[in-house]
């Protein structure tokens, strides 16, 4: 599972579309501090939207701890090259191991 949360934040932090649709389940959640979507595709929309806004976007994954089907991710997301958040993203999958819900929390 590991290695699906490295292509997962490798994916977004090249602003992959595609890659994120292969890696999301149908019923995917987003949830953040100023998002909530739900459904595959609001999920890419609301994910092209904030490729949209930035010119670059980096998740450096820093820290990962995984109990069953859930990760919890401890990142450092780096906008524009300038701006840094640290985030805490809970990320669920399901049997098939497509991701079913990310919560992202900043600290």
């Amino acid at each position: 599972m590991k290695n699906l949360i490295t292509s997962y934040f490798e994916a977004f932090s090249n602003k992959d579309l595609d890659a994120l649709e292969g890696m999301f389940s149908n019923e995917v959640i987003l949830k953040d501090w100023d998002i909530y979507a739900e459904g595959k595709q609001e999920v890419l929309s609301a994910n092209k939207n904030i490729f949209d806004s930035v010119d670059t976007i980096s998740a450096d994954l820093k820290e990962c701890y995984l109990d069953g089907l859930v990760a919890i991710c401890i990142i450092q997301i780096t906008i524009n090259k300038e701006e840094v958040l640290k985030v805490i993203d809970v990320i669920k999958f399901n049997d098939q191991m497509k991701i079913h819900e990310v919560s992202a929390y900043k600290q």
